[in-house]
């Protein structure tokens, strides 16, 4: 059946490219949106978290120019000004979605979208009121929610990564329930503006689910140790008891206790499945879970899933390049993705990334992986910007010296690991980017560096 209608359900860097990318190559679209659009990337997750993270950054930074005998003195944080400035920028971003949406002619329709057939849907606003669409295809990209385990009460200043970014307040001392990358993005944040901060994390390092980081949650730890955070590994929360509005109390199972100001739990997300009544549509679950296949399509072919509902890299950008991915399979030119050639990064500082294979991975592939590294604190650039700290990691193949896989642990990490990601996309050797001249000083001739080595060793190797 030529496809002819679109229905896409949420709005967020998933839901909004497949709509956009629908009307572009010639499908009636209709896209369904419960809340804002833009989805928790825009709106409680991405955007305002990097928000938080460069006012504090900015904030440490001016500090930090007393090093250089410029003293800056710190009058004054007023978190509700920081709130409308984060939310006149969520705005303009909504905005900007809105009028693209508009001008490729999307069908916009607000509230509850469940099915009622494999081909139907029906939408309910928030008055009540009920609308029926139906679609040649449909693509799933509801999201995912935050995790909130029983244990936690209702508590005003207990939050999670949605509600955090609400707090009208900087609290004296945070709890982060959670070392993922969510939990240490805040925690950089709000230590940078001036909380005491301590991190719980129940397994023995942060960053514990992502295996590309075993190295980075080892050095993070370090670093934000070096600051004064508390970093509490192979930990758990035992009780909390709450104090007053702006105080809780936990025991952990460490035998500590501790009294909070506030409390974030970052202990995961959940795909956001419950309330589409999938089963109307004959979909098939797997251990509660959408089953989908390489091209990301349910057990129904017409019916797609992309984003945090089902990725297995639940990251905003990686729903994009699933959204592109799932139109060109229902257009007839079906598109697996290579996860391991989507960046992963985690943005505190120093900063984190990866790309490509690990060094198990490569090995699993039949390469013979060898790793080489280079320190920041051999760059000038870093100790012109004082961000020395961290490591460039690269991962090639010992015979062939083609490129498989980066981990960049230090400044603009996320920015650089870019490099790595076109390398290995391209096919290139670690001849390649030595030949390529990289200006001087900068971070970026850190890759140079660090390949350099795997050539320099192999030819010390080829003349004893």
């Amino acid at each position: 059946m030529k496809i002819k209608s679109l229905i896409v359900v949420g709005s967020g860097p998933g839901g909004s490219v497949a709509a956009l990318e629908g009307a572009a190559r010639g499908l009636s679209v209709t896209l369904i949106e419960r809340d804002e659009v833009g989805g928790t990337c825009l709106n409680r997750g991405c955007i305002p978290s990097k928000f938080l993270l460069s006012k504090s950054r900015q904030l440490v930074e001016a500090l930090a120019l007393s090093d250089a005998g410029i003293v800056v003195r710190l009058e004054t944080i007023d978190p509700r000004q920081m709130i409308n400035r984060k939310n006149e920028l969520l705005g303009t971003l909504r905005q900007r979605i809105d009028q693209s949406l508009k001008a490729a002619g999307v069908r916009r329709m607000k509230g509850h979208a469940r099915f009622v057939t494999d081909h139907r849907m029906e939408v309910i606003a928030s008055g009540g009121t009920t609308e029926t669409i139906e679609g040649d295809a449909i693509i799933l990209a509801t999201g995912s929610s935050p995790n909130t385990p029983t244990l936690f009460p209702k508590h005003p200043a207990i939050v999670n990564s949605s509600t955090i970014f609400e707090l009208e307040y900087i609290p004296k001392h945070l709890v982060v329930v959670g070392g993922g990358y969510i939990g240490c993005e805040l925690a950089c944040a709000f230590q940078g503006l001036g909380s005491k901060v301590t991190i719980i994390e129940k397994e023995p390092r942060l960053l514990p689910t992502q295996p590309e980081f075993e190295m980075a949650g080892m050095l993070l730890g370090r670093s934000f140790e070096k600051r004064g955070m508390s970093i509490w590994t192979g930990t758990t929360v035992e009780s909390v008891k709450s104090v007053d509005d702006k105080r809780i109390e936990l025991s952990f199972s460490n035998r500590e206790r501790l009294e909070a100001n506030a409390v974030l739990i970052a202990v995961g997300r959940s795909p956001n499945l419950q309330d589409l009544q999938v089963s109307r549509a004959g979909i098939d679950l797997e251990n509660g879970r959408l089953r989908i296949n390489e091209y990301l399509q349910t057990s129904v072919p017409h019916i797609y899933a992309i984003g945090d509902l089902v990725s297995p890299v639940p990251l905003a950008h990686t729903a994009s390049w699933e959204a592109d991915a799932a139109l060109s399979t229902l257009l007839g030119k079906p598109t697996p993705i290579n996860y391991s050639l989507i960046p992963r990064c985690v943005y505190t500082w120093p900063q984190a990334a990866a790309v490509g294979l690990t060094e198990t991975e490569a090995k699993n592939a039949g390469y013979h992986p060898r790793l080489d590294r280079y320190h920041f604190a051999g760059n000038s650039k870093a100790l012109i910007e004082n961000e020395s700290e961290g490591v460039w990691i690269s991962i090639s193949d010992a015979q062939s010296h083609k490129l498989l896989g980066g981990q960049i642990v230090g400044p603009q990490a996320t920015e650089l690991i870019h490099l790595v990601a076109l390398a290995i996309k391209a096919g290139l050797s670690a001849r390649d980017v030595s030949d390529t001249v990289f200006a001087h000083p900068t971070l970026s001739e850190s890759f140079r560096e660090v390949v350099n080595r795997s050539l320099i060793t192999s030819k010390a190797i080829a003349n004893s």
